[in-house]
């Protein structure tokens, strides 16, 4: 697995179901907290679609955290205010960092949050799939000729 599916795995998880995988991966670990978990304000930017030119949307509030597993770095930083799942997340990327054998014994739970989140969206997407309308227009000929 790499930083990027780790990252969007512990973003999205709930924070019930990511504590019992920080804590197992953790387990008999040397865990210290570099920086405690903390509020702080990121910028988001996007990209405009036509022009594809990137803006600042404006300020989001996220919690940050870092910390070393038995001398193996990690980091998190995550939309909102839940500073233990930041910590959660920060242990597994320390954990991933370092090459630990116990995050061999955590994969196939992040994978399987990853396979539940990708099922909610496909649920939630055929949910407003079904809402969809169609418009269609009428021009001025067709107005005409069914006056």
């Amino acid at each position: 697995m790499d930083k990027i599916t780790l990252s969007r795995i512990t973003a999205f998880a709930r924070a019930d179901d990511l504590r019992p995988l920080a804590q197992k991966a953790a387990a008999g670990k040397n865990v210290a907290v570099l920086k405690e978990p903390e509020k702080t304000m990121v910028l988001l930017q996007v990209r405009e679609p036509v022009k594809q030119s990137c803006f600042f949307l404006g300020e989001l509030l996220a919690v940050q955290c870092t910390v070393e597993v038995d001398g193996a770095r990690g980091a998190a930083v995550q939309m909102g205010d839940d500073l233990s799942k930041v910590l959660d997340a920060a242990v597994l990327d320390a954990v991933h960092s370092g090459g630990c054998e116990a995050f061999a014994a955590i994969e196939p739970g992040l994978l399987r949050l990853e396979e539940e989140r990708k099922q909610e969206e496909a649920r939630q997407a055929a949910q407003v799939r079904r809402t969809r309308v169609r418009f269609h227009v009428l021009e001025d000929r067709e107005i005409e000729e069914r006056l």
